[in-house]
């Protein structure tokens, strides 16, 4: 079902999406590309999948925790184009846990398929390499053509 908060989050990922793509084609095709400063990110990241399954959802010491894969990342501007080792556990904020009968639940529910990684988190290291392969495809042209 589509509601006006779902609509106004996508329209809010498009145009952060549009200014990352713009901000990189610019400062790729500038003078002071060497001065443009590149987030990236390594480490581990929580994927949340949902809530936890039965019959763990009741268990008190568990309250506000949710299914999640924590999984090793590597990305640029919080667009992740490596996650591996992803493992199952229950996440609530920097806390987590791994018991055994805990991750078979979670495992046997969610499918690594089911993390909620969003349309930048999965796919826009893709767009910020066009935007890199366009600012070298200009430069190349500026430099070959004499043109600015």
């Amino acid at each position: 079902m589509v509601t006006p908060t779902t609509v106004v989050a996508s329209m809010q990922k498009i145009v952060m999406l549009l200014a990352v793509a713009l901000f990189g084609v610019i400062a790729l095709t500038g003078e002071a590309a060497a001065k443009v400063p590149v987030i990236y990110q390594t480490g581990q990241h929580a994927f949340e999948c949902g809530p936890l399954p039965a019959p763990f959802d009741k268990e008190p010491e568990l309250a506000g925790f949710n299914a999640a894969y924590i999984c090793d990342i590597t990305g640029v501007f919080w667009s992740y184009f490596s996650v591996r080792n992803c493992k199952p556990a229950a996440v609530k904020g920097d806390s987590y846990s791994d018991e055994t009968e805990l991750v078979a639940a979670i495992k046997a529910k969610y499918p690594e398929s089911s993390m909620k990684r969003g349309l930048w988190g999965k796919y826009g290291w893709i767009l910020l390499a066009l935007a890199v392969l366009a600012g070298i495809g200009i430069w190349l042209k500026e430099k070959f053509t004499g043109e600015d």
